[in-house]
């Protein structure tokens, strides 16, 4: 079926809204049918970040510059210019070229395999922009609403990682959440997989029911959100403190959250560039009948922050009743709230206002019936486009206190400005509710400088006077005491049921939000019963976990208390999860099944249980995705060094016999180690490899031989980078196509040189490389 390249619906809605100038608006149209560019970042947090980063200037972009397909000059790599350090990318060269172009294929054969090692992320440029204005630090406790798929969920761990060397486990937090089980899994697998991280959550809820969640206050340093748990104060401390609550051993509060990311659900007009069948299926009313549901996840995520929090709503829509209009029922909602101007964040990033006015319009393009006006509500206007009766709130439209309100302060994003897809942001922040805080708010660092530097349950109270009971309500945060020794306190193979914490000191105005908006009923989008195995935390004294500290020679200072099992027997059966201090007071204080957690934590140690050299002592292995976590607390048992060129040598088999290896010093230890999991360390420098780079690595001894416990594609990868070609033994064959492209280049040389047969051959091997792309 043809898909039409316009549509004459969406051509006068956005004209009446006045979205673009006039004089701006057919270079907009056509910026609407230019194919997007690729665009990609690189992994911030990744000690290689920098010099991945000067790979592509000084290596990819002089290669691919000056390059024609069919007779078009085709542009190299170029730095996107608002994204802070220049790690962000574009490429705006066309499919076919690049199949065609061998330096492309190599470049496009380098994306995709750092991408699957998580040094970078294929991701639309304007999709980077939230979680750039979020501000993530790493003491924050940051929600994601509407996570899947996960890009932005990757760049808020990746903030929440930008630690010093020192460090490895940041004290803040990352819930990702979202409605759809199977798109929570996506989530996992697909996009936080590469950027482990000890303090992330996966969650399923309905963004717009999401629970509170309660957390033990016992002794908290909110300011730099470092947990201290009671077991780990001295006496007097413990003591001062339990007099101070009155002698009880647990004292709970809400958790609230210091950023909040609400990237919502929406008609996704803001994406025509890449997903074209918009142009057949676009209405006016795909925007209108995604509000309610906008705003509801909205007022949540409000319900959710923290005094002096910061909440970014976002939407890939050019709609102002998906946009402005539900910031503008917040705004009216929850007079704690503020839209705030952001010019001094990303400078290079251009933007333009947020709108003030809009209209709010049928499907026939005539205005759409106002729920005060009784008239036209009963005379016309009151079925959509499926002969259902459409509900029109009054918040869809402007209330006339926009401008008053800081409307303009919001960004709107269109293609044509920068070579990007269309998107809309609003920076909103609670205000502190105490000078106190707003003291400590003022105490706490600048923005980002990464960021910067780019330029140069509800239960009311008493109603207040003369006003109708049913206006305000009030959500409790006072600290709950609860009457609880440790004991009584969810324990590692226990689950206990936890009471519904109300989350929030913002007051809404009820009057302000129509009760179509408020009563609508939830949907899980097919959530339903809740079948995941929970997580068990692990007992120290535990038989593997003891055999895992002899054997891998961890330090007393491992937290053993942050090791958890997923089964409901909590043994220690196929993979042992580590998990930050703020995740395990979290679920050791709520029930999961009520969190609906999907994931949380690394993945530390998996089970090796026996080989063909027999059963080993421990049977446990590091995985790759731990062993950035665990280094540190290792002492010199189990690891080994090599030498760059030995590297190579394990790169290209899968197994090496210890007997042929030349590295004499490494032979040397590796006979004197126990069978079984170690870690290699090799720092590769030198003329021989491309990219220098210190290594650690999860490795194997068996009996006889070693082999590095690398994934195929993070193996190819790193081949690639350090040697510019994937000598693995995973290495993809050369196809039909390249194999004959070859063999005729070969010939033709031959033919033309009337060379011998010895040179022939040569040729031969020459075409083959040349097939596989020019080495960068």
């Amino acid at each position: 079926m043809d898909v039409p390249d316009t549509n004459e619906s969406f051509v006068a809605y956005y004209k009446k809204q006045a979205i673009v100038p006039d004089e701006e608006w057919d270079t907009f149209i056509q910026k609407l049918h230019d194919p997007l560019p690729t665009t990609f970042r690189i992994t911030s947090s990744r000690e290689i970040a920098q010099s991945l980063n000067e790979m592509i200037k000084k290596v990819f972009v002089p290669y691919l510059t000056g390059i024609e397909h069919e007779g078009v000059p085709l542009e190299a790599p170029a730095p996107i210019p608002w994204y802070p350090d220049g790690l962000a990318w574009q490429l705006n060269v066309p499919k076919s070229a690049i199949r065609k172009n061998e330096g492309f294929k190599k470049f496009q054969s380098f994306l995709v395999y750092e991408t699957d090692a998580g040094n970078l992320s294929r991701q639309e440029a304007v999709s980077m922009i939230p979680p750039l204005l979020l501000d993530v630090q790493p003491h924050h406790n940051v929600l994601d609403m509407c996570a899947a798929p996960g890009s932005k969920s990757a760049q808020l761990l990746e903030a929440l990682h930008t630690l010093p060397r020192d460090k490895t486990i940041p004290p803040g937090l990352l819930i990702a959440n979202d409605s759809d089980a199977k798109r929570c899994h996506l989530l996992v697998h697909q996009s936080l997989h590469r950027i482990p991280a000890a303090g992330m959550m996966v969650t399923n809820h309905d963004a717009s029911q999401m629970p509170g969640m309660k957390i033990p206050i016992n002794a908290s340093d909110d300011t730099e959100g470092v947990f201290q748990a009671l077991e780990d104060m001295d006496e007097a401390s413990k003591r001062k403190f339990l007099e101070k609550h009155g002698g009880k051993k647990r004292v709970w509060k809400s958790l609230l959250f210091d950023r909040i990311l609400a990237d919502v659900p929406c008609s996704g007009d803001g994406t025509l560039r890449k997903n074209v069948g918009i142009w057949r299926d676009w209405r006016v009313g795909n925007g209108v009948g995604l509000h309610s549901l906008q705003l509801r996840i909205a007022l949540r995520g409000i319900a959710l922050l923290k005094p002096g929090g910061r909440m970014v709503y976002s939407t890939c829509s050019l709609n102002p009743v998906e946009n402005e209009a539900v910031v503008s029922a917040i705004l009216e909602a929850c007079p704690d709230m503020t839209v705030v101007a952001v010019p001094d964040l990303l400078p290079n990033l251009v933007r333009r206002p947020g709108l003030t006015t809009w209209e709010v319009l049928t499907n026939e393009l005539k205005p759409a019936p106002h729920p005060d006006d009784t008239s036209k509500v009963t005379s016309e206007g009151s079925e959509d486009f499926k002969g259902q009766k459409k509900v029109w709130t009054r918040t869809l439209w402007p209330n006339g206190k926009e401008a008053e309100r800081g409307l303009e302060n919001c960004l709107r994003l269109y293609p044509h400005l920068q070579d990007t897809g269309a998107f809309f942001v609003a920076v909103l922040e609670k205000k502190a509710d105490s000078e106190a805080e707003k003291q400590e708010e003022r105490a706490k660092p600048e923005p980002s400088e990464r960021i910067k530097r780019t330029a140069t349950d509800r239960s009311s109270p008493p109603p207040k006077e003369d006003e109708p009971q049913v206006k305000r309500v009030k959500q409790d945060t006072e600290t709950e005491a609860m009457e609880e020794t440790e004991d009584s306190v969810p324990i590692s193979k226990e689950e206990e049921a936890v009471p519904e914490v109300s989350a929030t000191d913002a007051e809404v105005d009820l009057a302000s939000i129509p009760a179509e908006i408020i009563g609508v009923p939830s949907s899980r989008n097919g959530a339903g019963e809740f079948k995941e195995e929970p997580y068990i935390f692990l007992d120290p004294e535990d038989e593997q976990v003891k055999i895992c500290v002899d054997f891998f020679d961890l330090d007393p200072s491992f937290p053993l208390s942050s090791l958890l099992v997923r089964n409901a027997s909590g043994q220690a059966l196929r993979t042992i999860y580590f998990t930050s201090p703020i995740v395990r007071e979290l679920l050791l204080s709520n029930s999961y099944k009520r969190m609906r957690l999907t994931s949380c934590g690394v993945k530390l140690f998996a089970r090796q249980d026996a080989s063909r050299d027999g059963v080993f002592r421990c049977k446990w292995r590091v995985l790759a995705e731990g062993l950035e976590l665990i280094r540190p607390f290792m002492g010199p048992k189990r690891v080994i060094r090599c030498k760059p060129d030995t590297l190579r040598v394990f790169m290209e088999a899968l197994s090496t016999s210890i007997e042929n290896i030349k590295d004499e010093e490494f032979v040397k230890r590796i006979n004197e180690m126990e069978p079984g999991s170690c870690v290699l360390e090799v720092a590769v420098a030198g003329s021989d490899v491309e990219f220098e780079q210190d290594l650690v690595l999860p490795f194997w001894k068996s009996k006889a031989s070693v082999n590095l416990m690398v994934e195929k594609t993070d193996k190819s990868a790193l081949s690639l980078r350090l040697y510019g070609v994937d000598v693995t033994p995973h290495a993809k064959a050369p196809s039909g196509r390249e194999l004959k492209a070859a063999a005729a280049a070969a010939t033709l040389a031959a033919g033309e040189s009337g060379a011998d047969s010895s040179k022939d051959e040569m040729g031969a091997e020459g075409a083959v490389d040349e097939s596989e792309g020019a080495s960068v």
